[in-house]
């Protein structure tokens, strides 16, 4: 976890997975000195002291470029002294709160709008009704295993394999992914290839070539780029000539692949370096192709827990040439990103060090006597780690109480937990950063505050010149968790509205922006379903609450009047059809729930389809695919199948649906829902 002053603005980081802190130990004298307290070694960056913990919100902080490889190796030293702060016990006692969800809630960025579904819908059967990846943002492409352009597929399995579970999961959420069963095991050999596939008749595909190389893939005009993981490269590859592939450039990916967005052939890539103090300077996102000395990467003016530097790379996708790039210093967790057309807004969530909460404590408690503030203020400023002056502010603390004839320093413990409590919703903050996007041009933006922690990239939103965030205030002590809905100008990040108490002692586990309204759904034993109005932007007003058993993990608007939720109940798989067209009174039009414990869906929002025209919606349950109508205002399975792998996605072209599962692509005419044929790769063309 990462540890940051209440109020700081740290930079940047997105989606595909996170690091753990690097908790400091003892402090390492190959390291260099460490600057003492108040005192800022040569070229160091200089910060101002923290913010009190009652400060107000908003654009207080703004970031800066280093300057120099000294300030930046300063800022690093200083920052991972305090990495392993955060999540001391004591400080928060609700974990479940801070913990990312598996899949579909920390994965890749959600749908924010209801975009269509092709970039070519007629309402036929023509070829040209295509279905892409299911977006964010129209307009924005993101990467998927799958693409296609209606013509072919590009499709790229080796990850796909993976244990289907055979137990069910508990009632209660569990904080870490549930371990998946042992009844689909890897290949011995996994495809590492990308595969392509003709779809000139739609009933009969064909595989064409397999390319070696494979991952995350992005296709524009007659460029496929694939991030591979495997060969730590990004690939362009021209497939002008499908059945010939030619490889065309590649940029070497030594540092971990966060995200990638493809808009009118520019990428929009970010990457996350791993810093300590010995991280080589100047860092080197994409090997030789991008170099970014130190000083001129970008960092909050308040200390953060600096164990990770994130670049945002634009680069040419016919060509392979880096365009532009921005650095910014900040946590390998508990980081978000959202892009629009205009901006990406990276957060970061932080919190206060027990030292620092301590010694706000002591300055402002009626009863801590001033020697023992001077004493609490005097620990925090050594030149120890954080778990070594947690331990000297302890022993201070009983030295007085025992002096003052609280033996057991039970009066000063209360009153430190009261003061904990009460400053709930400061403790844990999340900073906001945006990055202007004209093009291929990447510019510093202005930057923001909220409190609490938003769950993912779907928990962001920009609307009429405002920014939406919906966060959860984990519980402190006898305080219940919260949720918040902010609205934040979308330039200056200043608030300017909010929504406060959605979920008492709950936590954020869906939420979907549709134009001027929100739907947010909490859990902790039961599934709130909540309405928000935006008629006016910055005064949003919650219209309506339904309670309803189990949870919906992600939402997906599929007409005026009904959104879909898909989530769990009692660890099983289930499908949830709102009724939202009285937004004052929400209803269950009607649920479905399967036998199965596991969707793609919980790994990632790519593996969710909707087809309106047939007004259907693909839902993957282990290693079956369900079709599933939500016509009339009901749910009922039209179409079920099974594979001998785990059903991951699912794409239309015309009146015909590809499902994809491991090696296998199983073809269902729309118009009857028979299974047509079974595509296996690596058979038929010899791949």
């Amino acid at each position: 976890m990462l540890a940051l002053v209440v109020g700081a603005v740290v930079g940047a980081a997105l989606v595909f997975g996170a690091l753990g802190l690097v908790a400091p130990g003892a402090d390492d004298p190959a390291d260099g000195p460490e600057p003492t307290a108040g005192s800022i070694l040569p070229g160091e960056y200089q910060h101002p002291d923290s913010p009190a913990l009652d400060g107000p919100l908003g654009s207080e902080t703004t970031v800066e470029q280093f300057g120099s490889e000294e300030a930046f190796r300063g800022f690093v030293r200083a920052g991972q002294r305090r990495a392993a702060s955060w999540r001391q016990p004591g400080l928060f006692f609700d974990d479940t709160v801070l913990a990312s969800l598996d899949g579909a809630a920390r994965g890749d960025l959600r749908v924010g709008q209801p975009v269509p579904e092709s970039a070519g819908e007629d309402g036929g059967s023509s070829p040209n009704r295509i279905a892409g990846s299911n977006v964010q943002v129209a307009g924005l492409d993101e990467p998927d295993i799958v693409k296609t352009d209606g013509g072919h597929f590009y499709y790229s399995p080796a990850r796909n394999y993976y244990p289907v579970p055979i137990e069910p999961r508990p009632i209660q959420p569990p904080v870490e992914p549930p371990a998946r069963g042992d009844a689909v095991m890897p290949p011995d050999r996994p495809d590492r290839s990308t595969h392509v596939i003709d779809v000139g008749d739609p009933a009969d595909p064909a595989a064409l070539e397999a390319i070696d190389a494979s991952g995350q893939l992005l296709q524009t005009g007659d460029t496929l780029v694939v991030f591979d993981r495997a060969g730590g490269q990004i690939r362009g590859f021209d497939v002008s000539d499908p059945g010939n592939p030619v490889g065309t450039w590649n940029r070497s990916l030594d540092d971990h692949l966060v995200t990638a967005r493809e808009a009118d052939g520019t990428l929009y890539v970010v990457t996350r370096t791993a810093v300590g103090p010995s991280t080589p300077c100047p860092i080197r996102p994409l090997g030789e192709a991008l170099t970014v000395p130190c000083g001129d990467i970008y960092a909050p003016t308040s200390q953060t827990s600096a164990d990770a530097t994130y670049t945002a790379v634009t680069i040419d996708a016919t060509e392979g040439t880096v365009e532009d790039s921005v650095s910014i210093v900040g946590t390998g967790a508990n980081t978000v990103v959202y892009m629009s057309h205009d901006a990406l807004y990276v957060t970061d969530t932080t919190g206060v060090t027990h030292s620092e909460l301590r010694a706000s404590w002591a300055a402002e408690s009626e009863i801590v006597p001033q020697g023992l503030a001077d004493r609490i203020e005097e620990i925090r400023g050594y030149d120890i780690s954080e778990t070594s002056k947690r331990q000297e502010i302890r022993l201070a603390v009983r030295e007085y109480a025992s002096q003052a004839g609280d033996d057991d320093g039970t009066t000063l413990a209360e009153d430190f937990r009261n003061y904990r409590e009460s400053h709930q919703e400061n403790l844990t903050q999340t900073a906001i950063v945006r990055v202007d996007v004209d093009g291929s041009t990447l510019e510093m933006g202005e930057t923001g505050t909220v409190p609490g922690k938003p769950l993912n990239q779907f928990a962001l939103d920009e609307y009429r010149d405002t920014l939406r965030i919906t966060t959860t205030i984990p519980r402190v002590g006898d305080a219940e968790s919260d949720n918040h809905l902010h609205v934040l100008d979308n330039e200056t990040l200043a608030q300017e509205g909010s929504v406060k108490g959605l979920g008492h002692d709950q936590r954020v586990y869906s939420v979907r922006y549709v134009g001027d309204t929100a739907y947010v759904v909490t859990f902790r034993q039961i599934d709130p379903f909540y309405v928000v109005d935006f008629e006016d932007p910055t005064d949003p007003e919650v219209l309506s609450e339904l309670e309803l058993p189990g949870f919906s993990s992600y939402l997906h608007p599929a007409d005026d009047d009904h959104v879909i939720g898909i989530g769990e109940e009692e660890g099983r798989v289930k499908a949830t059809l709102f009724d939202v067209s009285d937004p004052t009174d929400t209803s269950v039009a009607d649920d479905l729930k399967l036998d199965s414990y596991w969707s793609a869906i919980d790994d990632s929002h790519h593996a969710f389809m909707i087809d309106r025209r047939h007004e259907v919606f693909f839902l993957p349950a282990g290693n079956e695919a369900k079709i599933v109508d939500y016509a009339d205002g009901s749910l009922e399975v039209v179409a079920e199948l099974a594979a001998d792998s785990e059903v991951t996605r699912a794409r239309y072209v015309g009146d015909h649906l590809y499902v994809f599962a491991g090696q296998e692509v199983i073809v269902l005419d729309q118009t009857d829902w028979e299974r047509t044929t079974t595509l296996t790769l690596g058979e038929d063309s010899g791949n």
